[in-house]
């Protein structure tokens, strides 16, 4: 399948414009889907077997390098590869062109940093350590990474700065994250945060387009932004994951807030939720939620990201009907718990 793919993507490419244009004609879902898979695929080619092997069970894990474009773009996730297409466009408006050649390194930058953290991410989570692949895999994606950011940047002693500092919190919080796995302090509201020092990287891809443009001013609001943006999908997902976590013995700050609650309390909350009312814990965390969100689209707003007002709504609206999600999945577990533990 990875193969069939892989041969249909040169001819797609080449249908491309030479130079992408922004503004009323923004590059579309299904170009920039064209333009990270052809980096997928070059990826794949330049690995050896074994490590080739692993990448392609990571691919299929994230459902990329597939037909269906819907695991690309999610309204509640990172937006991985917009947000490199909306900070070309603002900077198009500034007079500054980017050629189609450098989008599409970036945007690979974007894939293979992206599945780098991923493979990372799954080797800690795994039942074991033994096994040495999924870190070969990082290494490999690191290495193709840098290979394209050389391309974008250059030499940029600015640049080069700025991501050895990232990747060195990343590093760091990589490894406060396995600490609280193995351990039992408290997740705190602060160790949330540190935690977020991970989505660092998520910068890099925007920031190397600022520097090759000589727009580093706008530096501090794309962090805001993306550390904000993350913080509201995070809690979101600690929000979704509530019953299944607390299954697991996961510990997160939301679940710490929650502590030992009954279903029972957790439906009383959810109905405050829906009535207007604060709705206890799970409220507050869902107000938090869409407090980030905000602070995103303030952020969004400094950048001059105009292109990315209809994801923000999109995601807003989401958020906002994140209590409705969470009773259905409540109910269910109300339905298991009443049904006993032989019901299948």
């Amino acid at each position: 399948m990875f193969s069939e793919m892989s041969s249909a993507i040169p001819a797609l490419f080449s249908s491309l414009p030479g130079r992408l244009r922004y503004g009323p004609r923004m590059i579309d879902r299904q170009e920039i889907k064209i333009l990270v898979d052809r980096h997928l695929a070059e990826a794949r080619k330049a690995m050896l077997p074994r490590v080739r092997n692993a990448f392609d069970g990571l691919l299929r894990e994230r459902r990329l390098l597939e037909p269906d474009p819907a695991p690309y773009f999610e309204a509640l996730g990172h937006p991985l590869f917009e947000l490199p297409v909306w900070v070309a466009g603002r900077l198009k408006d500034d007079g500054v062109q980017t050629p189609v050649e450098t989008l599409s390194d970036v945007l690979g930058i974007s894939a293979l940093g992206y599945l780098h953290a991923r493979a990372q991410d799954d080797w800690l989570d795994g039942a074991s350590r033994e096994d040495p692949t999924l870190i070969a895999v990082a290494e490999s994606l690191l290495t193709l990474c840098n290979r394209l950011l050389v391309k974008v940047v250059g030499s940029s002693s600015r640049f080069w700065g700025f991501y050895c500092e990232v990747l060195n919190d990343y590093a760091e919080s990589l490894l406060h994250t396995d600490e609280l796995r193995r351990g039992k302090a408290p997740v705190s509201r602060s160790t949330f945060e540190q935690l977020l020092a991970q989505s660092k990287p998520l910068m890099i891809p925007s920031a190397a387009l600022l520097d090759r443009a000589d727009r580093w001013e706008l530096c501090p609001h794309l962090e805001e932004f993306v550390f904000a943006a993350t913080a509201a999908a995070q809690l979101y997902n600690d929000l979704t994951d509530i019953y299944q976590d607390r299954q697991m013995g996961h510990r997160t700050w939301t679940i710490e807030a929650i502590g030992d609650s009954e279903a029972d309390q957790l439906w009383m909350d959810l109905a405050g939720v829906s009535e207007g009312r604060e709705g206890g814990r799970i409220g507050e965390r869902v107000q938090e939620a869409l407090l980030l969100h905000g602070r995103s689209a303030q952020a969004a707003q400094a950048l001059g990201l105009t292109a990315a007002e209809d994801w923000l709504a999109g995601r807003r609206i989401a958020l906002e009907g994140l209590p409705r999600s969470l009773r259905a999945n409540l109910r269910a577990a109300f339905v298991r718990r009443i049904a006993g533990p032989t019901a299948g």
